[in-house]
Formats: structure tokens, C-alpha cells, sequence
């Protein structure tokens, strides 16, 4: 009988150690993805923004009409590339490093839902504006969000670091927002 209670007492423990590795095991730890994001590019277009305002009131106030209009056209232009690419773009960042968080709490519903969500955004940006520049880099940034939506529901390694580079993709068109605007050898009369 001793034997016997032995045999079970160590086959209970060598259960409960197995069970413990295996619920281990499976359980996935959050470990957001932390990018070093910046907001200066908001930042500069606001206070250019503001700095052509007043420009412009005191042209208005000096009676400069021709460098009214050019201001005022300037103006307009910064306001545009705010509403039509910094705001939308920094939206669709924030969706996929959203979705990574997402995966992170095994919600892999949630994270498609954002990548859908973002894939929405990037071609609703892509249909409102003409710049080849702006084009390549959203078809970049949407394929990468596609390749994500797909990998989701993979493997937990590959889904994060395909969500990981469509996170650092949308991080870099925001710092080279500028240039990716700019369009190469294309002349920017508004972004629309």
C-alpha cells in the first residue's frame, strides 16, 4: 500500500510540473513594440501654419495683396498636407501598432480589425491625391499591412514582425514626410 501512495504521489506531481510547463508554454507575454515615434513633423507644419496666418494678417493689415495670395496659397498648402498626410498616415500608425498590442493579448480579431482599418486609410489616401512620391510609399506601407492581415493568424513571431516593419514603414514616411510630399521632379500646387 506504501508503494502504491508513493507511485501516486509522484505521478501527481509529475502531472502537475507537466501541466505547469505546458500552460506556460502557451500563455504569450505582451511585449509591445516600442518605436521611437516623433511628433515634430506636426508640430512644424502647426507652427508654419500659424506663422503664415500672421503673415498674412499683416500683409492684409499693409495692404500687400500679391503677397497676400502667396502667403495665404502657402498656407493652404501646409494645411492640406496635415489634413491629406501627417493626420491620416500618423492614424494608420497608431492602427498597426494597435493591432500589434492586439496580437500581443492573443485578440487576433481586434488586430485585423485594425489592419483593416488602416488598409481602408492608406487607400482612401492614396484615391484623394496625384504625387507618384506619395503613391509609391502608401503602396509600400499598404502592401506591408497586407502581408500583416495575412501572417495574423500564423505563427505569433512572423505575424509581429511583419506587423513590427509595417509599424517602422509608417513611422518612417512621417519623418520623410517632406520628401515623399515633394514628389521628385513633380511640383506640389496643393495635395489633393
Amino acid at each position: 500500500m506504501k508503494k502504491y501512495l508513493i507511485c501516486l504521489c509522484l505521478g501527481i506531481l509529475v502531472g502537475a510540473l507537466i501541466h505547469s510547463v505546458l500552460v506556460n508554454n502557451n500563455k504569450t507575454f505582451w511585449k509591445p513594440v516600442i518605436e521611437k515615434t516623433s511628433f515634430q513633423y506636426l508640430d512644424y507644419s502647426v507652427e508654419d501654419i500659424i506663422k503664415g496666418i500672421r503673415e498674412a494678417e499683416a500683409e492684409l493689415n499693409n495692404n500687400q495683396k500679391g503677397k497676400l495670395d502667396k502667403t495665404l496659397n502657402h498656407t493652404m498648402n501646409l494645411l492640406l498636407k496635415l489634413e491629406y498626410y501627417y493626420l491620416p498616415v500618423t492614424e494608420v500608425r497608431q492602427l498597426i501598432f494597435d493591432a500589434d498590442r492586439w496580437l500581443s493579448l492573443n485578440q487576433t480579431l481586434n488586430a485585423k480589425n485594425n489592419l483593416a482599418k488602416a488598409g481602408n486609410r492608406l487607400a482612401r489616401i492614396e484615391s484623394l491625391n496625384g504625387n507618384t512620391g506619395l503613391k509609391k510609399s502608401i503602396g509600400k506601407l499598404d502592401n506591408l499591412v497586407k502581408e500583416a492581415m495575412l501572417e495574423i493568424d500564423g505563427p505569433y513571431k512572423q505575424a509581429a514582425a511583419r506587423l513590427e516593419a509595417a509599424g517602422a514603414e509608417a513611422n518612417l514616411m512621417l519623418l520623410k514626410g517632406e520628401l515623399i510630399l515633394s514628389g521628385g521632379d513633380e511640383t506640389m500646387d496643393g495635395i489633393k
